[in-house]
């Protein structure tokens, strides 16, 4: 019989691979054996590799084709020159506010691509997050079974409370809606025993949980995501309030920019989503230590352009995102009131969509208007992608990247924005989207995205192909990567 048609099968034990994540996971297992050149012999001769979880004649195994064989040896590579540089697996802990899955909105997509990359590099990864409903607690299991981690939970209680003890313990509101003393036992502990090599926090105000403990002088090295400077958002928020939210607003601030500065000069490492994030960072807030760019990337898989052209007769513009979160109430309201009459006298029959989780009183309101439709949560946004003539992302209260006008250039959708909306984003230019800050030229550039349709789609592609090339989420979190390697 010839060399090639003789199967090697992979042992259940091995972990050869998981469905969940759709990337090798017991990559090490193939490294050993390339050690040996078992796997390399069988591999440069293209022999079949088993695995016997998959085909009925050999016990539920499946023939694994040449290149799965090959993906899963260079994987096995990877790992293992990563691991060479940061001395080996680490154990990682992540602190979440929110439980990160679904990946439906900003922090929770952003922190469960982290988690799912330092799972897919072969790292021993645990979760603590904080959960307010049943359905968080289902979520927590979700994510502990698609990515394969430790989940641990700790309920929070009643807003509040929560917010009287951050005024009590004179700390922001941002600390108290995400401070249990259950969890904060875990970090002290965590921090106490070393436990884990590394920390890694997801939002400014979890920086609380490690100032608030005492850790042993060989405990874990912690990072922080601060992913916006969160610090001046709630200044813009002061800045368009009336008292006494204004006060809030600007305590908030000064709360969260001294939990900024602290962190910048205490942690081995943080992070900001974008080049001009950090660029006001250390201008506005700290620059005792680097901060480095972690950015966000797409997930091709989930969105892209539709198979066939939909009728655009009736131009339709959409907006999404969580509609409670005030910039995007923000911007809505500023579009209906500021932009679309203008917009509805030049396009008779067009439509504005606003989809999204959440939506208060004053965004169900602008449904009034017959030409405005308010849906709420929806299970599958990517058909309204795919309807959309044009993306409209109206802001005037920004920070950090905005995964929306991602996901509209991942679909192919030509887009209009402000230059808050743009910010952050590398393909954010005259070729790739229309960017425009006052009224009677947003509902302009509107306008003429409709009627120009060719340059409009010219510029959807082209922001297409700058997403493409440069927006993976391997690639943007390379950062990470780099600095789990320094540790």
């Amino acid at each position: 019989m010839p060399v090639r048609n003789r199967p090697f099968t992979v042992s259940q034990d091995d972990e050869f691979t998981t469905e969940n994540t759709g990337v090798v996971m017991g990559a090490e297992y193939f490294f050993r054996e390339l050690i040996t050149t078992r796997l390399l012999y069988l591999s440069l001769c293209e022999l079949p590799i088993v695995d016997p979880r998959r085909c009925p004649s050999c016990n539920g195994a499946r023939l694994l084709t040449w290149s799965e064989s090959r993906r899963n040896m260079l994987a096995g590579f990877r790992i293992y020159a990563l691991r060479s540089e940061s001395g080996g697996c680490l154990k990682i802990c992540v602190l979440a506010q929110r439980v990160p899955y679904p990946p439906n909105k900003g922090e929770k997509l952003r922190s469960y691509h982290q988690i799912r990359r330092l799972v897919e590099l072969g790292h021993q990864v645990e979760v603590y997050s904080l959960t307010e409903s049943a359905q968080d607690q289902e979520d927590a299991r979700a994510l502990a079974q698609q990515l394969n981690v430790r989940v641990v939970t700790e309920r929070l209680s009643a807003r509040w409370k929560r917010y009287l003890w951050a005024l009590l313990h004179n700390q922001p509101l941002s600390v108290g809606a995400f401070y249990t003393s259950a969890m904060q036992k875990h970090v002290a502990r965590l921090l106490a025993d070393s436990s884990v090599d590394v920390m890694l926090l997801t939002a400014s105000s979890l920086g609380f949980y490690v100032f608030n403990a005492t850790p042993n002088p060989n405990c874990a090295k912690v990072l922080l995501d601060f992913m916006d400077v969160d610090s001046d958002k709630w200044r813009q928020y002061a800045e368009r309030a009336n008292w006494p939210l204004t006060w809030v607003y600007q305590r908030e601030s000064s709360g969260i920019r001294w939990l900024e500065q602290r962190a910048n000069q205490s942690f081995a490492a943080t992070f900001l989503i974008a080049q001009d994030e950090v660029s006001l960072f250390h201008s506005k807030v700290s620059h005792a230590k680097p901060v480095q760019v972690l950015g966000n990337g797409m997930a091709f898989d989930d969105f892209y352009p539709p198979e066939k052209a939909p009728d655009h007769t009736r131009p339709h513009f959409l907006f999404t995102g969580v509609m409670d979160y005030k910039p995007n109430v923000d911007a809505v309201v500023w579009f209906v009131q500021a932009c679309w009459p203008s917009v509805k006298a030049a396009l008779p029959g067009a439509v504005f969509t606003i989809a999204g989780m959440n939506p208060g009183n004053e965004v169900k309101a602008l449904a009034q208007d017959p030409s405005i439709q308010v849906t709420g949560f929806v299970d599958d946004i990517l058909p309204y992608f795919h309807n959309a003539t044009v993306f409209v992302a109206p802001f005037r209260i920004a920070r950090g990247v905005q995964n929306k006008v991602l996901q509209a250039a991942a679909c192919g959708v030509p887009i209009v924005t402000t230059s808050m909306g743009a910010e952050g984003i590398g393909f954010a230019h005259s070729d790739c989207m229309t960017i425009v800050d006052d009224a009677d030229g947003f509902a302009e550039a509107c306008i003429k995205s409709c009627e120009n349709r060719t340059q409009s789609l010219e510029m959807a592609q082209c922001a297409l192909q700058q997403l493409t090339e440069t927006y993976s989420w391997e690639q943007q979190l390379r950062p990470l990567e780099e600095a789990l390697a320094e540790l």
